[in-house]
């Protein structure tokens, strides 16, 4: 069997970790790590070493640059900042055939990038998918199960400082999965007018709240409120269940009728995306699917969240550049 070759591009916090995870796999690859900092690549490599030598790794460069990579990839994971996110896709692209994409999210900053990337992914037949984990933790998927003979009538998300700007989509990711639907319409914005900066230079940080609905008019909230330390707190009901989920803590309580609305706990672990990533990989490879969420569906809910956030920007005098929004 050949080697798959595998990419990883920014070797940063997030890109470690998807690399770390790939010293788990169970299929005979070849791991290329690009970043042109090189106490990042310096760190990554570190925290590969720290797991028990895999045999089915055969190879593991660690490059600066895109150009350096191997001509033809399996897969590639890019885990970079939003605001080079396209360049460095259509520098890869351009130079590379690639397979597959798993991208790290936000995805852009500016609207117009999607279809803009998405056209090269349609002229080069590269499948796309984007890392929202909770769509496969273990929790979610029973919910999930849960719901598919309820309607859904109410998600919400309460907690503190969360980071909304970089965080929200997730949760707007997870409401879609468990709808089973990616159209959906922010309807309203509680957002706070302060505009706070993200602990990552050069972005922008949001609190308050953001309201919205399903295409079957289920309802939804997500909040980060500016004072406190709260946990997040999902609190789902459907027409027959009430679900409450503290990630915090790892407890889950259900309640349904057949119960007669008593409290049911249930445990559940949060894996690390250094114990995930292997096998996204791992089923790419093998089906040229997986389950995290698509490029098309990834797209359709970051354009509402990002013009919400644009236009929030606009009314409090804090857009520094025309259909820029700086997160990620």
């Amino acid at each position: 069997m050949k080697d798959f070759q595998i990419g990883i591009i920014g070797a940063g916090q997030l890109g470690s970790r998807h690399l770390q995870a790939l010293a788990f796999i169970d299929r005979p690859v070849s791991i290329q790590v690009v970043d042109p900092m090189k106490n990042s690549l310096e760190i990554a490599k570190q925290r590969f070493n720290e797991v028990n030598e895999n045999t089915k790794v055969k190879e593991i460069k660690f490059l600066e640059k895109i150009a350096d990579m191997n001509s033809n990839l399996d897969c590639v994971i890019i885990a970079t900042t939003a605001n080079i996110r396209r360049k460095v896709i259509e520098d890869l692209l351009s130079h590379k055939t690639v397979k597959s994409l798993i991208l790290e999210k936000v995805l852009f900053q500016r609207i117009e990038d999607f279809s803009i990337v998405d056209r090269l992914f349609k002229e080069q037949n590269i499948k796309t998918w984007i890392n929202f984990p909770r769509r496969i933790w273990s929790i979610y998927k029973k919910i999930g199960v849960i719901l598919e003979k309820e309607t859904l009538l109410n998600f919400q998300v309460n907690g503190s400082n969360w980071d909304l700007g970089c965080n929200g989509l997730h949760f707007l990711d997870l409401f879609a999965y468990l709808i089973k639907s990616s159209k959906i319409t922010l309807t309203s914005n509680l957002l706070d007018n302060e505009i706070k900066l993200s602990k990552r230079e050069g972005f922008s940080e949001f609190t308050g709240s953001i309201l919205g609905q399903g295409d079957k008019n289920q309802l939804f909230s997500i909040s980060s409120h500016s004072k406190g330390n709260n946990p997040i707190i999902i609190d789902i009901n459907s027409s027959e269940s009430s679900i409450i989920v503290n990630e915090r803590t790892g407890i889950a309580l259900f309640a349904n009728q057949a119960t007669e609305w008593k409290w049911k706990e249930e445990s559940f672990t949060i894996p690390y995306q250094s114990q995930l990533t292997h096998l996204i990989v791992q089923q790419i490879l093998d089906k040229n699917r997986c389950d995290l969420t698509s490029y098309e569906d990834a797209w359709n809910i970051h354009i509402p969240f990002i013009k919400l956030l644009l236009n929030h920007l606009e009314k409090n005098n804090e857009l520094k550049e025309p259909n820029l929004c700086p997160i990620t």
